[in-house]
């Protein structure tokens, strides 16, 4: 029983929005077909599309992005983040700029990245980085800033050299928050490279979204989307397999898996 609930707490959701969109089609609530196309529509488009191949290869390149962009940003995210949080230096003079650059649409720095990056791989690549990195920096100056000092006065007393302190103390004690970030950062990576093949056009999920909203085949524009949507999906939910292998030792994830 404890089981079929926990399918049932998970499936539902899907079921209901199912049934909504279903609804909404055959009544017209929103448009007609071409407006609001059925799920049975979109479902034989969506077949069409996997077996001509188009729809495995757009999908295979956003992916790719997107893994590029977010492992660009928790690199970057994560080694600027800590220096700011623990060094007073780099705090003073890099804080401001990313207090600045936080709040800016990212999406007004595009037409920048296009002419810089050009209209490939690179420029997507970059829109995912650049919507990625500020929850994960400033995640994770959040949290180094904020160790407890009996844990490098125990480090330093065990003879470990303050370098190494930040690899070995800080950037533990500060997991679950860098990880919140992270997780943020990765809806960033996907929301920046989904609207870059959306811009840019060429190829990925992107452009296919864009290409069947200009050609005004709506069944295709919903396939993207929903392809998208799950990819963002699938990849939350092994980061969340992750966050819990790395948090294992965590009472906030002990609460979580109770």
């Amino acid at each position: 029983m404890r089981t079929l609930a926990w399918i049932a707490l998970r499936v539902y959701p899907f079921a209901l929005l199912l049934l909504a969109w279903s609804l909404l089609s055959k009544y017209g609530i929103l448009g007609n077909q071409f407006v609001m196309p059925s799920p049975g529509r979109v479902w034989e488009t969506f077949k069409a599309l996997v077996h001509d191949g188009t729809l495995g290869a757009e999908t295979a390149t956003t992916l790719q992005r997107v893994l590029i962009a977010y492992a660009m940003a928790i690199v970057a995210g994560i080694v600027i983040g800590t220096l700011i949080g623990r060094l007073r230096y780099v705090r003073l003079a890099l804080r401001p700029i990313a207090s600045f650059l936080f709040p800016t649409p990212k999406v007004a720095l595009y037409p920048a990245m296009f002419i810089i990056f050009g209209l490939g791989s690179a420029s997507k690549i970059a829109f995912g980085f650049s919507e990625a990195l500020f929850p994960i920096l400033l995640a994770a100056a959040a949290g180094t800033s904020q160790i407890e000092p009996r844990l490098l006065w125990s480090a330093a007393a065990l003879g470990t050299p303050a370098r190494a302190a930040l690899v070995k103390v800080v950037i533990p004690a500060a997991l679950p928050a860098i990880l919140t970030g992270a997780r943020i950062g990765l809806v960033g990576a996907i929301i920046g490279v989904y609207m870059g093949e959306m811009i840019a056009g060429g190829d990925g999920l992107g452009h296919v979204m864009a290409d069947a909203y200009r050609t005004l085949h709506t069944a295709a524009m919903y396939a993207s989307i929903i392809t998208i949507s799950l990819i963002g999906f699938a990849l939350d939910r092994v980061f969340l397999l992750a966050r819990g292998w790395l948090l294992a030792w965590s009472a906030e994830e002990e609460a979580q898996a109770a």
